[in-house]
């Protein structure tokens, strides 16, 4: 103990405190800041014991010390010392715990200020101190569990942070930050397509079928690699095999795999690791004679499939007179296998081979992700072509493409045929194999991708494909999709007609990419020295500023406001770069990811860059700014609000924003449906064990279902309407409050009873939004030709209902989070 703190210590002992209830209360607080956490609980110990003595006295000092603390902590409060402001607040919370309703909101901001400080200097044990006095007064505050167990998130430690979030929102099921954040954290945790792939009974029972007769055939030392939740191990068990090992190297996908392995009582070894780090002798204590595995994306070798094959062959697979001759493993079939003498058979991989199909495509929506549209190069007064930026490390993504509207411009053609039994094939494939494919187009149109997918040979009887299937059908893939850039198109045109030839070339090394394109019409062209080049999410962004033809809107035609000055927060701030170029002020801009391209716009407008400021949020409530105009971009593409967007614009309207400013966009309109969708309950979680095989997965599992889903396209989305589309509130972001402060509702509301036009099984609750620019330029985001998707509330159970009842709903939004579900029915 220090000097000062002795002398605290044998102060506090002396009587004049222990007898004086204010003078202890407000010795206790410079206590408090000075001792270790130990001798603090002794202290507050004390001083409780003290505070529940019922005396004459001691009632008129609690008052008196309650008041007084009061005073002192909103004192310190606004003169910043958070530290003796937090100390303040929690005696007079301890004392008097009705002053709660008063003094809470300026003690969740001491509370939020002092652990950011905290923090700031790495006084980690500190910050969760404090966050335990405050749990001390407020045991069941959302707000404080939310604080935490953001604190915890940050400081690395997950699964506790998962816990308190969930504390958080059993303590207000309505107190929606903490609701997204615990889905963001599941979602984040353990991946949406693990549910998909467990709900595909029959991409499971393809599997039962194939590692059955592998294991009868005597393949029975057994290695699942990429276990997740160890459904293909414990298949491999059933079907008798000697030994199964499973490794997993996601620590949380390892925990739900030991769980799994116990609960259904499945004699299986696990190990938390990549198999490329395990060791035979160490770990395993002898090589495999069977693989069977799962590591595929869309585009099959996206997850460094290539990589653990070739490993495992040279490393963890048996090796045999067979492999070790270099022969093509193809060419056998592995039911010639002499079953007598099981101690010699060769080590197989499980799926054995894989054709790979490419088809190319016309289709507009992806077009939009790489080529900017006609309208948006002329409202810019873009004089050069736009090259997006090529992205080696992210050379595809992936689509359900029976949700685009696509055109096949020619027959499917198998690129690669991939043997997964071939050592050989695999550190070919792996070390770079050139494929070269021509397609004779059967329709016309313009080439703007090509589209990947696969069958996967589990044996030779059993196969999955991941080829497009019509909506309605069942299947966990989505496919590759390549988009043809201007950079692999060796042409200036990429339109074909019917007739023509396109020649294409992939190359696979590790992973699929598109090299070279060339249609037999096309005049070659290769000069993209001059161009301006931008990446596919902001040209994405810009197309989408087509959808109500707001692209083409001016301030102007919001209110004719002579040299306005404007602050824009926008991700990218279109409506700014055209106020400058015919105007001669300055334009204050959130600091961006696409600064670079934004700064190449003012170069190509003669504006110098001292006229465009980019700030942060921070900066522009310092500058303390009068603005005309706050211009936002409210929704998100995945069909979620701005993260802090309300919270944002109230700030800045008070800080930054002139009486008679306008915030641009001025209204938000929430919609929504209510649905019957097996499909985005599939995504939700694992429906029932009958799914897999009955092996006992979902209790475990649905632990990190999650119930807002984003990325919806609702258009094309498999479901029932069970009630037609309707209004469900208004926000007006330049309205202010009956108090007359500039904010936005954050309680929870009950909507108007809905009318249910269909009889069935309500699963989930759709929502979108329209944004009002001016009266004539409203955007309706579930548009489904734009670029916005929607988004869902999954319902934790269905609810059977018949036509013509009727629903009540609920609702929140704080922090920008909006939650909705059924109040009463």
């Amino acid at each position: 103990m220090t000097d000062t703190e002795k002398r605290s210590t044998n102060a506090f002992k002396d009587t004049r405190y222990s007898d004086n209830p204010t003078l202890l209360a407000e010795f206790t607080l410079e206590f408090k800041c000075l001792c270790p956490l130990d001798t603090e609980k002794q202290v507050s110990s004390f001083f409780e014991e003290k505070m529940e003595e019922t005396t004459d006295e001691w009632s008129q000092g609690r008052q008196l010390l309650v008041q007084r603390c009061k005073g002192r902590a909103l004192t310190c409060l606004n003169e910043r010392e958070y530290s003796r402001a937090f100390a303040h607040f929690i005696v007079a919370l301890t004392v008097e715990p009705s002053v709660k309703g008063e003094l809470l909101n300026a003690f969740l901001f001491t509370l939020e200020k002092l652990a950011e400080n905290l923090e700031k200097e790495k006084q980690v044990n500190e910050v969760l101190m404090c966050y335990e006095q405050a749990l001390d007064v407020l045991p069941h505050d959302s707000h404080v569990l939310h604080g935490l167990a953001t604190t915890l998130f940050r400081l690395g430690y997950v699964e506790c942070a998962l816990s308190y979030f969930l504390k958080s929102y059993k303590a207000n099921p309505f107190f929606t930050p903490s609701l997204y954040c615990m889905e963001n954290l599941k979602n984040a945790l353990v991946e949406r397509w693990h549910f998909v792939m467990l709900n595909d009974k029959e991409r499971n029972l393809a599997f039962k079928r194939a590692i059955k007769r592998a294991v009868e055939d005597g393949y029975n030392h057994v290695l699942d690699i990429g276990a997740g939740t160890g459904i293909l191990s414990m298949m491999a068990a059933d079907a008798g095999a000697e030994k199964v090992y499973a490794c997993e190297a996601s620590e949380i996908m390892f925990a739900v795999l030991q769980n799994v392995i116990k609960m259904n009582d499945k004699s299986i070894q696990a190990f938390q690791k990549f198999s490329t780090d395990l060791l035979i002798g160490q770990d395993l204590p002898e090589k495999v004679s069977l693989i069977v595995t799962e590591i595929f994306d869309a585009g099959l070798f996206g997850e460094n499939s290539l990589e653990t094959l070739n490993h495992a062959w040279d490393n963890l697979l048996q090796k045999d007179n067979f492999a070790q001759e270099g022969n093509d493993a193809s060419v056998t079939n592995s039911n010639n296998l002499d079953k007598s003498n099981i101690n010699i058979c060769r080590a197989k991989v499980i799926p054995y081979s894989a054709d790979v199909y490419v088809v190319p495509v016309e289709c507009e929506k992806l077009r939009r992700t790489f080529k900017l549209e006609d309208e948006v190069v002329q409202a810019l007064g873009l004089k050069e072509n736009v090259i997006p930026q090529y992205l080696d490390e992210e050379p595809y993504t992936s689509e359900k493409t029976s949700n685009l509207k696509l055109k096949y411009l020619s027959a499917p053609s198998c690129i690669l045929q991939a043997n997964f039994n071939s050592p050989q094939d695999v550190k070919l494939l792996l070390q770079g194999k050139a494929l070269n494919s021509s397609f004779k187009c059967t329709e016309s149109g313009n080439l703007d991708a090509f589209v990947m997918w696969f069958d996967l040979h589990l044996d030779d009887k059993d196969t999955i494909s991941t080829s497009p299937k019509e909506a309605s059908d069942q299947c966990c893939w989505e496919q590759a999709v390549f988009y043809v850039l201007p950079q692999c198109l060796e042409g200036a045109s990429s339109f074909c007609n019917n007739g023509d030839d396109i020649d294409v070339e992939f190359l696979c090394r590790g992973h699929f990419q598109l090299k070279k394109v060339k249609l037999s019409n096309s005049v070659p062209i290769n000069n993209f020295s001059q161009k301006l080049t931008m990446d596919p999410s902001l040209i994405y962004l810009l197309n989408s500023y087509i959808v109500g033809d707001i692209i083409n809107l001016n301030l102007k035609d919001i209110s004719p406001v002579d040299n306005a000055s404007i602050l824009d927060i926008s991700t990218f701030p279109v409506f700014s770069l055209k106020f400058l170029k015919d105007s001669s002020n300055a334009v204050s801009v959130l600091k961006t990811q696409y600064q670079a391209e934004i700064e190449q716009l003012c170069d190509m407008y003669g504006v110098s860059h001292e006229r465009l400021l980019f700030k942060s949020y921070e900066d522009f409530c310092n500058a303390k700014m009068q603005c005309d105009f706050l211009i936002v971009d409210p929704v998100e593409s995945c069909g979620l609000l701005k993260k802090n967007l309300l919270e944002d614009v109230t700030v800045l309207r008070m800080q930054c924003l002139k009486d008679t400013g306008l915030v641009v966009p001025g209204q938000v309109e929430i919609h929504a449906v209510l649905v019957e969708s097996e499909t985005l309950t599939e995504y939700s979680k694992i429906v029932s064990d009958d799914r897999v095989d009955g092996y006992k997965i979902s209790q475990i599992m649905n632990a990190y279902q999650c119930k807002i889903h984003q990325d919806i396209q609702y258009s094309t989305l498999p479901h029932v309407k069970i009630t037609e589309p309707f209004k469900l509130c208004n926000i007006d972001l330049n309205s202010n409050s009956e108090s007359g402060t500039k904010s936005f509702f954050n309680n929870i509301h009950t909507a108007p009873e809905i009318e249910v036009t269909a009889s069935g099984k309500v699963s989930a609750v759709i929502f979108w939004f329209s944004l009002h620019y001016h009266s004539t330029f409203v955007v309706n985001t579930s548009d489904p030709n734009g670029l916005w998707k929607q988004a869902a509330c999954i319902l934790d159970e269905e609810v059977q209902v018949q036509k013509g009842e009727k629903i009540s709903l609920q609702y929140s939004l704080k922090n920008s989070c909006f939650q909705i579900g059924i109040a009463k029915h």
